[in-house]
């Protein structure tokens, strides 16, 4: 079991490492979602994360704040709303605002013991508000993710002092016009490991290697952006 344990981490470092020297910038990422259940399968969770960049290619940090509904509707099928606030310094003077309903769906299946697969699909209506010139921006986007999750020891998020680690592909595709802001997102790959201590507290260290561009009126290229996200997740009883 520790075998395994320090197999899949020293996997998941060295693709880290690999992945981070091809970058053109390094952003850090740090979350604390609260979670709270309600009856008849409906749960409440919001996220609360600050996002900056370290790199030399300018300022560049943003405030998120998304609070979600999800409803199970059986043993393989989720739905969810959420609507973020997230707030923005795309560069120096240049703040934005955005305003973000979505629903999304989640198909979820176990392939073998220890191996739960995931697919999710998101719609998004993104509203930018840029502080400075007083201009609304209006973009739908959507998003398609697929999802894997291996349990290194245990069978599910049902038992505590739970190792796991994690892979899914994710992209997007914008449906009206892009709104002007860096980083906007085509395509990106994540990587992660986490740690259910309690049913109250999990703990993930992820890697995202994420295709956009830096710059708020440049091109997408093969260059790439390198995401260190560390999130922090609270269930209430």
């Amino acid at each position: 079991m520790i075998k395994g344990t320090l197999f899949f981490t020293g996997i998941f470092f060295l693709t880290t490492i690999q992945l981070n020297a091809q970058n053109k910038s390094t952003q850090l990422w740090t979350d604390f979602v609260l979670n709270v259940p309600m009856k008849k399968g409906y749960s409440f969770d919001n996220e609360f994360s600050y996002r900056t960049n370290l790199s030399n290619s300018g300022k560049w940090h943003s405030i998120n704040i998304i609070p979600k509904i999800e409803k199970s509707l059986n043993g393989h099928w989720d739905v969810m709303f959420y609507l973020g606030s997230i707030n923005t310094l795309q560069q120096e003077d240049y703040n934005t605002w955005e305003i973000r309903p979505a629903i999304g769906v989640r198909y979820h299946f176990t392939l073998f013991p220890k191996l739960l697969l995931r697919i999710l699909g998101r719609f998004e209506l993104r509203n930018l508000y840029t502080i400075e010139t007083g201009v609304w921006e209006e973009d739908a986007r959507s998003r398609f993710r697929l999802e894997e999750i291996y349990f290194i020891h245990g069978k599910s998020f049902l038992n505590n002092h739970l190792w796991y680690v994690f892979s899914d592909l994710e992209f997007f595709t914008t449906i009206d016009k892009e709104v002007q802001e860096r980083y906007s997102n085509r395509s990106q790959i994540r990587l992660g490991v986490g740690y259910k201590l309690s049913y109250s507290w999990r703990y993930e260290c992820i890697y995202t290697y994420q295709f956009s561009k830096n710059t708020i009126d440049g091109e997408f290229s093969n260059e790439q952006e390198g995401i260190l996200r560390l999130r922090f997740k609270y269930y209430l009883k």
